[in-house]
């Protein structure tokens, strides 16, 4: 809104009159905004899809047979890396399988199941009892092997050592057992009384190695 404002002053009859006008200025058109207005309206929609279709067509076309096969890396966490910060080659890592249980050691573990069964002579089965060649017999033939049933063939059914390993027979005359490792032995001992894993008692015994 104008506003007006008048000054009146007599000076030799003469009425002086000022008009003063104020007015709040429009704001200045931001030419640049329009500019860009201007072209974008301007602009050909209908050619710039007709152009992007055309550049998807021409692209080479990529197949890739279905039982195809993507190598894979396992990157180990702490890989060196650059003096930029860069990570570290990945490194591929492969686990070496097991390796297998030792015969003689299954003989062990197998024998440490009959820990218990009574001793009966002639016996060579858990159901009707063990004595100390039935027990080594009974033992190995879980593994495949036919040993005779009676302590004094057992020392020619493998080999002397001097130094025994588990599985070894701790032969001494008219006995047998097995050998634990450490100084331990499982043997049927005595009639009627239960197999048992006891440290080794025989003086000087023959140790036999049944599977090389």
């Amino acid at each position: 809104m104008a506003r007006r404002g008048a000054l009146a002053a007599a000076a030799g009859g003469v009425l002086i009159s000022t008009i003063a006008t104020t007015a709040h200025a429009a704001p200045a058109m931001d030419l640049k905004t329009d500019v860009k207005t201007a072209k974008l309206n301007s602009t050909d929609l209908q050619s710039l899809t007709a152009v992007a279709k055309q550049a998807v067509a021409a692209a080479p076309t990529v197949t890739v047979p279905v039982d195809a096969k993507m190598p894979m890396e396992m990157e180990i966490l702490g890989a060196s890396s650059g003096d930029k910060g860069e990570k570290g080659e990945a490194a591929v890592v492969s686990v070496d399988a097991p390796d297998p249980v030792p015969v003689g050691q299954q003989a062990v573990n197998i024998a440490l199941n009959y820990l218990g069964i009574t001793y009966v002579l002639g016996g060579a089965s858990p159901s009707a009892g063990f004595d100390c060649s039935g027990l080594v017999q009974y033992v190995y033939a879980q593994l495949g092997y036919s040993l005779p049933h009676s302590s004094g063939a057992l020392l020619g059914s493998g080999y002397q050592v001097t130094y025994p390993e588990p599985g070894d027979i701790v032969w001494t005359p008219g006995h047998v057992a097995i050998y634990a490792g450490d100084g331990m032995i499982i043997e049927a001992w005595a009639a009627g009384m239960p197999v048992r894993y006891t440290e080794m008692w025989q003086n000087n015994p023959t140790f036999v190695r049944v599977a090389a």
